[in-house]
């Protein structure tokens, strides 16, 4: 069961109905914890403030923005949450109007989310999914998740409704501010197509599924191998252990057995 990112109702036109948001890519990261090398225990991070020089507690923390160097406007958390409440209380998706995949460039898609409608949506859930479907169009929204407002799309796939958060116009970069650009030198229409020919030559249908994380994959092996060697390890000093403790116990019961008494020696009489 997929879990629950968010819920409300999506609406388009005159039709309006509730929805559940659940999140359509897993994080397959391996975490990695930073440890003291010593005794090989995690690093806990320390708030604390160079100015007064001491650890700060998290009831001590408030937010600021830096509007110039070394100062700061500070926002309590009850603006914070006035201001979110305006975009948070409304649990409805409106589809603003529809436009043609193509005409988004990749470079904004961010995040993706399965929509599931509940029993009471059924019919309606329908009718967007195959129109999308039959239209090859998509809807843009504005949704307001995680105490972010986000522009999005919703498309069909599959069998199902998909809502694609997007990034903003102006949270993009300026191509013209990537170094040297302007200085490439141009190509002549021989090399322009001999460029095409190795393409072209090295082209091959997408199969996502031949592709893997082989990094992820290396290091989820080496990790296994050394915990098998460390647990082999604890394993023969505890057998180490057990043979010391064995031979212990059979030297104490043997010094528990009846001793021999000594004979005496004859006494030797003098001439």
């Amino acid at each position: 069961m997929l879990h629950t990112a968010w819920k409300g109702q999506l609406s388009f036109g005159l039709i309006e109905f509730p929805i559940k948001l659940h999140g359509a890519v897993e994080d397959k990261d391996i975490k990695l914890r930073t440890l003291h090398s010593v005794c090989y225990k995690p690093i806990h991070h320390v708030k604390r403030c160079e100015h007064c020089e001491r650890d700060v507690a998290s009831d001590e923390l408030i937010k600021g923005y830096e509007t110039s160097e070394g100062h700061f406007v500070t926002l309590s958390e009850h603006e914070l949450d006035e201001l979110k409440k305006r975009f948070s209380q409304s649990k409805t998706i409106d589809i603003l109007h529809f436009v043609e995949l193509e005409e988004i460039d990749s470079i904004y898609f961010d995040k993706s989310y399965y929509i599931s409608a509940n029993e009471f949506g059924g019919y309606e859930y329908s009718v967007l999914l195959e129109g999308l479907a039959l239209s090859g169009k998509v809807g843009i929204a504005k949704v307001f998740l995680y105490s972010k407002q986000q522009l999005a799309i919703i498309r069909s796939y599959g069998d199902c409704l998909l809502l694609q958060t997007l990034h903003f116009h102006e949270e993009l970069r300026h191509v013209q501010d990537v170094p040297h650009v302007d200085a490439l030198p141009s190509l002549s229409t021989k090399d322009r197509e001999a460029a095409v020919e190795i393409i072209n030559k090295l082209s091959a249908p997408f199969e996502p599924k031949m592709h893997h994380n082989d990094y992820r994959d290396m290091l989820h092996e080496l990790i296994q191998s050394k915990d098998a060697m460390t647990s082999f390890s604890q394993q023969q000093s505890e057998q180490d252990v057990t043979k010391l403790m064995q031979m212990l116990k059979l030297s104490i019961d043997q010094s528990n057995l009846k001793p021999r008494k000594p004979r005496k020696k004859a006494i030797q009489k003098k001439a």
